[in-house]
């Protein structure tokens, strides 16, 4: 089981660093310099917060949503209806554009799958290893508005995208290549 969840961590962190690797290449990202140093306390309290907001996104979207629920309407109605709300959920970070709203879905479904076929601390480390890699590089996790509440040690910031990373193109295409990897379980 350990195996396993090493194994979601280090493909949700890489699956993020392609992400990030596709928006560098592309010359899609403006970096800044944070106005001070975060201190270490900060920076493991974070880190922290971050594993812990995705084990709480997991035990509602995708136990009680997908696996509780699924007992009683089946696995791809409750999948949908956990998708629907991982999306909605996301609304308060920002503004979704109809490819954040593809990208949430897209994962929703992902997570879902992973937890259907590996469990609920895959997908929790899955979770937290694209959200730990996404602020660790200075993106906003799921929208620009959570930048003031998880305060990155760098500052990067997507031309023309104001949710962030969730909402552009370079997400679109990890993310359909991690599905279809997981269709065909790569």
């Amino acid at each position: 089981m350990e195996y396993e969840i090493g194994l979601g961590f280090a493909a949700g962190f890489a699956s993020f660093l392609a992400v990030a690797a596709i928006l560098g290449l592309t010359h899609q990202v403006e970096q800044k310099t944070p106005d001070r140093t975060m201190p270490f306390g900060l920076f493991l309290g974070l880190i922290v917060l971050i594993v812990f907001m995705a084990f709480v996104e997991e035990g509602i979207f995708r136990w009680l949503l997908v696996g509780v629920a699924s007992r009683w309407v089946g696995f791809l109605p409750a999948l949908t209806g956990s998708s629907i709300l991982f999306t909605i959920a996301h609304r308060p970070n920002g503004a979704l554009s109809f490819r954040a709203i593809l990208n949430l879905m897209l994962v929703g479904v992902i997570l879902g799958v992973v937890f259907w076929w590996w469990g609920f601390w895959v997908a929790v480390a899955a979770h937290a290893g694209w959200n730990l890699a996404e602020w660790g590089l200075g993106y906003t996790v799921s929208g620009e508005k959570t930048r003031n509440v998880l305060p990155s040690p760098a500052i990067r910031i997507i031309t023309g995208e104001p949710f962030g990373p969730e909402a552009h193109w370079a997400a679109t295409v990890v993310l359909f290549v991690v599905a279809l990897a997981l269709h065909f379980r790569v």
